[in-house]
Parts: structure tokens; sequence; C-alpha cells
């Protein structure tokens, strides 16, 4: 949405990439929006470790009864549905939420072949940042930094050095811990 949003305010991080590049960026953007969103999702709100002791008192701290009770079981409904509707996944258990998480994982650690990001411009050879650069990181951000009893989704992604690499990286050079504060 956030990317959505300031493309049709005139202005693009991937506009001076070849269509080729675009297209590459709308692929793997693709990825996150559509296998990572949904492995997120699924982690939160149907293992229920991390339902019942983080996502539930998260989801509910800012309403009170009777919403507090009615706005989880809609939310949790929806999220079964997704899940159900990525296909192969009706009856998806851990350890396949694993697999999957672990081959998304392995696809974005292969397009950062070199520390820095996603891509670079090939005047200059300097890492350039664009939509998919701040998707990647915002999730994966949310990933590392969230604590859950069950961390299974971020034990497999941090397996992959280069996704580590890439958050400092952005970090380092964005200084996102410092406008944190």
């Amino acid at each position: 949405a956030v990317v959505s949003t300031q493309s049709t305010g005139g202005y693009s991080l991937s506009e001076h990439l070849s269509a080729e590049d675009k297209c590459n960026m709308d692929t793997y953007a693709a990825l996150i929006t559509g296998r990572l969103e949904a492995l997120e999702l699924y982690t939160s709100w149907l293992i229920e470790d991390n339902y019942t002791r983080v996502t539930l008192p998260a989801y509910t701290s800012h309403t009170t009864w009777p919403l507090s009770s009615l706005l989880p079981f809609y939310k949790k409904r929806q999220v079964v549905r997704l899940v159900a509707s990525q296909g192969e996944w009706n009856d998806i258990s851990p350890e396949m939420m694993l697999i999957e998480t672990k081959a998304v994982a392995t696809a974005l650690s292969h397009r950062l072949s070199k520390p820095g990001t996603f891509f670079s411009d090939p005047a200059t050879n300097k890492d350039i940042i664009t939509e998919l650069d701040c998707l990647v990181y915002g999730h994966l951000n949310a990933i590392f930094m969230t604590k859950l009893p069950s961390y299974r989704m971020k034990r497999a992604l941090g397996l992959q050095p280069r996704l580590i690499e890439f958050c400092k990286y952005v970090e380092a050079k964005h200084d996102m811990r410092a406008q944190r504060s």
C-alpha cells in the first residue's frame, strides 16, 4: 500500500531501472506480498502459542469489549481463508511453513548476491534503494524484531546471512535506528 501510494504521487524509487529490472523487482515484490505475508499471518494467527501470547493481546489492546472479542474472531477467520486460498496450503503444518519460509529466504538471498541492496546503478555501480528494498526491509525487520514464543520463521530467515546483512546495511546506510527514537 505504501509503495502504490508513493508511486501515485508521481515519484518512483525505481523510475531509473531498466524494463528487465522492473520486471525482476515486480516478481520479487509478488513473492513478498504473496508468500511471505501469508507466512507471517500464519505464524502470528494460526500457531496457537503465538496467537494467545502475542497476537491476541496486541490486536485487542486498543479496543474494548465487545470489539475485543469480535475483531480477533473475524481477523483469524480471514487469515484461515487467506491461507486456504494459497492452493496447496489447505492443511499446512508448521513443518511445511518452515520449508516454504526457507524457500522464500533462499530466493531473496540469491538475488542479494552481494552485500547491499537489490539493485545498483549500472553507470556508477552504487547501490540504489527501490520499492523492493523498502518492502523486504519492512517485512524482515518486523519478523526479526517481533518476539514470538514460536520463532521458527525468524530462525529460517536468519539461516540466510545475506538477509541479516541486508537489514544491517539498510539500517546503517539510512540510519534507521536513530529514526525510531
